[in-house]
């Protein structure tokens, strides 16, 4: 579907919920580096890494997925994505990125340039809003809230849907924790996003090209 259809019928068909009593709240000023395995069908599969370094006002993202699915001897499904974004006062000011997507490779970069945020994607340049969320920031709990974000894996601006579900009790290395259970869909990807009581992102369920993808905080 297109990306401009897209975002129109998402926002018609399934506005954001988000349930009282629990709000997800805002990202911490200073997060901490997360890393994931990713499971498929019980079977480790790859990983994904979030980083931050944060100077001031200044805050640099760097995001690492490696994810292989193989069925006998062949490679069934195979993700690699590594971003830096740069944050600074809270909007984006910079992202590189390259993506094998099962064999696509894509590359964008962009900065914010007055009013909105310049992309370079496989699609051209594009003018984003200025003020968006990305399609890499799973591990900030604000994204449950965006109707649309900046799309840094092709380039452009895409659609989000998020739906909040029931508490759910998730395993962490630190313990179980209960955390909030929220549906998201986009073009590329779906599935549900864990956020524990501090906002910090525990646990998720991707789902991609048709495959479930279970993230387990590894530390």
């Amino acid at each position: 579907m297109h990306r401009r259809r897209f975002l129109g019928a998402a926002a018609a068909a399934a506005p954001l919920v988000l349930l009282s009593p629990w709000m997800a709240p805002a990202r911490a000023a200073d997060p901490r580096d997360l890393h994931f395995r990713a499971f498929h069908k019980g079977v480790p599969v790859g990983k994904h890494t979030v980083t931050f370094r944060a100077e001031g006002h200044r805050l640099t993202v760097t995001t690492h997925i490696d994810i292989s699915i193989k069925v006998l001897f062949f490679t069934a499904f195979r993700f690699a994505h590594d971003a830096e974004e740069v944050w600074q006062s809270g909007r984006l000011a910079s992202v590189a990125s390259t993506t094998n997507d099962d064999g696509t490779r894509l590359r964008v970069s962009g900065y914010a340039a007055g009013d909105g945020f310049r992309l370079l994607g496989g699609d051209g340049p594009f003018l984003a809003e200025a003020h968006l969320l990305t399609s890499n920031t799973l591990w900030d709990s604000r994204l449950v809230r965006e109707l649309k974000m900046i799309d840094v894996q092709h380039g452009g601006e895409v659609g989000l849907v998020a739906k909040r579900l029931a508490d759910e009790t998730v395993d962490t290395p630190a313990g179980p924790v209960r955390a909030a259970r929220h549906q998201i869909i986009t073009p590329h990807y779906a599935g549900s996003l864990f956020y524990d009581a501090g906002g910090r992102w525990v646990k998720g369920l991707i789902e991609k090209r048709g495959e479930i993808l279970e993230y387990a905080l590894a530390h």
